[in-house]
């Protein structure tokens, strides 16, 4: 059998883009992982006044990360998958090695380019990625709408992989990109049952900390994750061709 391996930039990604896809892939009795690039420790050095700033809307203090990974571990039980940690730190932690200073320390340098100094990170990744890939596996990985760094980091090392890929739209950013349509590629529909769609809510929920971000509260969550998988007729992903 043929695992899927689903790349997260962030602790909530996947349950946010893919949670019902990956229950009904788990009920079907598929193999399903989620790798999370982004969930690396927080620097002990002093943090930018955006970094602290996000934290206190989430409510975490200084273990945010901690409170994360746990939110994902509890999160991947509910859809059924397995779940790994790699060693990234969110872009809100990272410094530039050469200078020192915050690479993204504001809301709109989160959706801007990828630092040049990041380069050096996609590689890294990539690196670990292919030596944790085994054969036999689909990886999927976000197509970056929405422009947010963390995800054209995890495309960006996954796409230097040279293997064929599997891509997903990134929910919610996706939202604020009316005209998107991915190029080249052949896109899969997937039916995802009222079960399915509860079990999603159920995963995003889990990621207590960061229902904030895009929501007043679960029940809104609820509808909107609803919405959207009747507006995607299920969920789609795209293969390269």
């Amino acid at each position: 059998m043929t695992k899927w391996i689903y790349l997260s930039p962030h602790l909530d990604d996947v349950a946010l883009s893919l949670g019902g896809l990956l229950w009904e892939q788990a009920a079907a009795g598929e193999e399903t992982a989620v790798w999370t690039v982004c969930a690396g420790d927080r620097p002990d050095e002093h943090l930018s006044a955006f970094a602290e700033s996000l934290h206190e809307r989430w409510e975490t203090g200084h273990d945010a990360m901690i409170r994360r990974r746990a939110e994902d571990v509890e999160a991947c039980s509910i859809l059924g998958a397995s779940h790994r940690h790699f060693f990234v730190p969110d872009c809100i932690y990272r410094r530039s090695e050469q200078t020192g200073e915050h690479l993204y320390a504001s809301e709109s340098s989160l959706f801007g380019l990828l630092h040049p100094d990041e380069q050096i990170r996609v590689r890294r990744l990539s690196q670990t990625l292919r030596t944790a890939l085994t054969p036999k596996v689909n990886l999927v990985c976000p197509l970056g709408l929405g422009n947010h760094v963390d995800h054209q980091l995890t495309r960006a090392a996954a796409e230097s992989l040279n293997i064929s890929l599997w891509y997903y739209a990134d929910y919610p950013y996706l939202q604020d990109v009316p005209d998107w349509k991915p190029e080249r590629m052949t896109p899969l529909q997937f039916s995802i049952t009222d079960k399915g769609i509860a079990a999603w809510g159920d995963a995003v929920a889990a990621h207590q900390s960061q229902i904030s971000t895009f929501w007043d509260n679960l029940p809104d969550m609820r509808t909107a994750i609803r919405a959207y998988s009747q507006q995607m007729g299920g969920l789609i992903l795209w293969k390269t061709n």
